[in-house]
Formats: C-alpha cells, sequence, structure tokens
C-alpha cells in the first residue's frame, strides 16, 4: 500500500510547488555551503633570520654544530696558538743569542787587553794569547750560527725574503769580524816587531809598528761596536718582536 500510494502524492504536486520546493532546496544548500568553516590560509614566510634561529635551535642542529666545532674549529685555534706561542719563544731565543754573540766581542777585547802593557811579546805568550781567542771566535761562530738559523721567524708569511732583523745582524756580523781581525793583526805585529830583541821572529813585519797607539784604534773599533752597534740591533730585534705580537 505504502509503495502504491507515494507515486500518487507526488502526482498531486503541481508543477509550480515543485518549482518551488527545489528552490527552497537550492537555498538550504547555499546557506549550508555559506555556513561551512573556511579552510585555513596557509601562515606567511618567516624572515630568513627568525627561521635561521630556528633551525639553529633544534637539538640535532646543535649537536652538529658542537661536533663540528670539537673536531675542526679547536684543533685549528690551538694549533695558531701553538704556532704562536713557538714563534714567540723563537723570537726570545734570537736575542738571547745575539747578546751571547755580542758579548764574545767583549770578551776577544778583554783577552789581549793585558798585552797593552807589554812594548813586545814572545812566542809562547802570543801563542797563549791567540789560543784564548780562538776558543772565544768558537763560540761567537756558534752563536752566530743559531742566530741566523732562529731568525728566519722573522720573516713572517714570506720565507724567501730577508728580514730587517736579519739584515742588521748579518751586517753587524761584518763589523765584529773587522774587529777581531784588527785584533789579530794588533797581537801579530807586537810579536813581530822587535823592540827590545835585535831579530824579530816573523819573516815579514812593520818596523813603524807602534802597538800602544795601534791599540787605541783597535780598542776605538771595538767599543763602537759593543756600545753603539749592539744596541742598534738590539733595539731593531725588540721592535720587531714586538710588532709580531
Amino acid at each position: 500500500m505504502t509503495d502504491s500510494t507515494a507515486p500518487e502524492a507526488h502526482a498531486d504536486l503541481t508543477e509550480a510547488e515543485r518549482a518551488r520546493i527545489r528552490a527552497e532546496m537550492r537555498h538550504a544548500m547555499i546557506a549550508a555551503e555559506a555556513m561551512r568553516p573556511a579552510p585555513p590560509r596557509p601562515a606567511p614566510d618567516k624572515p630568513w633570520p627568525e627561521r635561521l634561529l630556528g633551525m639553529l635551535s633544534n637539538g640535532f642542529v646543535l649537536l652538529l654544530i658542537g661536533s663540528a666545532i670539537t673536531s675542526f674549529l679547536v684543533p685549528q685555534f690551538q694549533r695558531a696558538y701553538e704556532a704562536r706561542t713557538r714563534a714567540a719563544a723563537q723570537r726570545q731565543e734570537v736575542f738571547a743569542q745575539f747578546l751571547l754573540y755580542s758579548n764574545s766581542m767583549l770578551q776577544e777585547y778583554y783577552a789581549v787587553l793585558p798585552l797593552t802593557l807589554e812594548p813586545e811579546i814572545e812566542k809562547d805568550t802570543y801563542v797563549q794569547a791567540m789560543g784564548a781567542i780562538s776558543e772565544i771566535k768558537l763560540k761567537r761562530y756558534d752563536a752566530y750560527a743559531k742566530v741566523q738559523a732562529l731568525a728566519v721567524v722573522f720573516r713572517g708569511d714570506d720565507l724567501a725574503a730577508r728580514s730587517a732583523v736579519e739584515a742588521a745582524i748579518e751586517d753587524y756580523a761584518v763589523k765584529v769580524n773587522q774587529a777581531s781581525a784588527a785584533i789579530d793583526d794588533w797581537l801579530r805585529g807586537l810579536y813581530c816587531t822587535p823592540v827590545k830583541r835585535a831579530d824579530s821572529p816573523c819573516a815579514r813585519f812593520d818596523p813603524l809598528f807602534d802597538g800602544h797607539r795601534a791599540f787605541g784604534t783597535v780598542q776605538a773599533t771595538v767599543l763602537d761596536i759593543v756600545n753603539q752597534r749592539s744596541d742598534q740591533v738590539a733595539a731593531t730585534i725588540a721592535a720587531h718582536f714586538q710588532a709580531s705580537r
């Protein structure tokens, strides 16, 4: 019965009523669609500094950064610090070795100073004096070799270019060798030139040699090196040492 009466009920509706029902249904669907919540809008992009801070605040990222610092940066800083420490110690050693080198000139000078009281010397005295100053010269050569090797530290990044410190030390060494040769000549003149003796023990000698006057020249040369030129080289080393810190 129910199935047979339903079509009859729908058949009683007029065309206007059907149009009204369809209109009401469309209106209800539009109203329901309007009441449906709108989908959320996508969040705007954050500025890059904020995004970077967000990434850095991530625990895994922090772990990676810490591992990189521990593995690479810390050893590099450590090696750089150790290199600076070694270079500073080497520069100090240059200064110490130079003082030893320059003091040897005074040692050589004072080794022959007592002989200035003698107008001439015999062979034994001459040999003894030459032996004493030869030992001083050997020590000076060792000190100079060490100074040369250590002074390379003042070249900085350009290892092929000679530094101002090396140039000052080499110029000083030339003056020291000249003064040392003057002492040798004076000592030889004192031995070879007869004053009280009838003959000279040497095949050749300067008959006009005067031991006291000649030593005055030697003394002026040595004291100029010790008092003036040594201080100049030491000041050059100290200035470059301070500049390299």
